[in-house]
């Protein structure tokens, strides 16, 4: 796995989506990443995503799905990236 690739494009999601959540919960993971605490990152960013059902781009639906392709399936202590199929079916996406 690329880290320096996986710590870029998750940053880059977070910073996409920053207006969409709230200053702490973007504060916490801004911290998680500058720590390289990503798998907490994506998992937690996946959960805010779903349960705030936040709407996404198509391009920030697809950026989340690569970030959640990079992690080993059933990922176990992580809820969400343990099941990437179930939080991309339950993202809501702006329509084109």
């Amino acid at each position: 796995m690329d880290l320096v690739k996986l710590n870029t494009d998750s940053r880059a999601l977070l910073e996409s989506v920053a207006d969409r959540l709230p200053p702490d919960t973007v504060a916490q993971y801004r911290r998680l990443s500058t720590a390289g605490e990503w798998a907490e990152l994506v998992d937690g960013l996946a959960a805010s995503l779903v349960r705030r059902k936040v709407v996404v781009t198509e391009a920030e639906y697809r950026q989340l799905a690569d970030l959640l392709g990079r992690f080993p399936a059933g990922q176990e202590g992580y809820t969400y990236l343990g099941d990437p199929q179930n939080v991309l079916a339950r993202l809501a996406v702006e329509p084109s």
